[in-house]
């Protein structure tokens, strides 16, 4: 036992080495800068405190009026940086990236009452995009917020029972009946009474708040919801240059 601790610790030494010979020869670049990075292998400190911090209800919940989520939080504005950042996790296989900036996500609600939920429901995709994907950038954040606030994900309890277009060409109405009835909740499994929607950004919150009404449906008393980030609108945009 003895001799297999030391031969793992060797190895741990020699790992790192080798780590440190990379990072001299081709060291870490920020991919929102192009500078070397300081605080992870594609970002550096800089960037990331220059994204705007919105921390707040998204503008576009007013759009729907009889939402049945108890809260909408979203991080940051959804700026150049940022979106440089959520392009490489969605188009450029980096779920590194958004488990990153979940953990960033989790530890700034830690304190939060949204942190009290008890279990994460990542946005699903559908099985077609994450074949074509891999892997689902939501779920990935909540790996991240899982970590900060020590809580289960229910990855599985929830599926697309559909195929939908994507939202990125469709106004606010478009986009709600692009997402109507678009989830379903296997029956099987039973949820807790308190849950946590994530995704990455909340534009008009269709997809969202579609969710949400599947999971009040079947009974979940509350329903938050949590995103990396929303976009610019003018009147906040305004206040933001005013403040800076």
């Amino acid at each position: 036992m003895q001799n297999r601790k030391k031969t793992s610790r060797f190895s741990q030494k020699i790992l790192d080495l080798f780590k440190s010979i990379i990072d001299f020869i081709y060291p870490p670049i920020c991919i929102v800068c192009g500078k070397e990075s300081d605080l992870q292998p594609f970002l550096c400190k800089d960037c990331l405190d220059s994204i705007p911090l919105f921390d707040d209800t998204p503008d576009s919940i007013r759009y729907h009026e009889d939402h049945p989520a108890n809260s909408v939080k979203a991080l940051y504005y959804f700026d150049e940086n940022l979106q440089k950042l959520i392009h490489q996790i969605k188009y450029r296989d980096a779920p590194y990236m958004a488990e990153f900036l979940g953990k960033v996500l989790g530890e700034h609600y830690k304190d939060h009452k949204i942190a009290r939920s008890q279990a994460l429901i990542p946005v699903p995709l559908h099985s077609t995009r994450k074949r074509e994907r891999t892997y689902n950038q939501s779920a990935c954040l909540a790996r991240g917020i899982a970590k900060a606030w020590e809580v289960e994900i229910c990855s599985k309890s929830l599926k697309r029972g559909r195929y939908t277009n994507t939202q990125t060409k469709l106004n606010k109405k478009e986009r709600q009946e692009n997402m109507r009835g678009a989830f379903v909740l296997k029956h099987e499994e039973k949820l807790p009474d308190r849950v946590c929607i994530i995704d990455d950004v909340f534009t008009t919150g269709a997809t969202c708040m579609e969710i949400a009404r599947t999971l009040r449906g079947a009974g979940v008393k509350e329903i938050n919801i949590l995103c990396l980030a929303t976009p610019f609108h003018e009147e906040k945009t305004k206040k933001l240059r005013i403040k800076r």
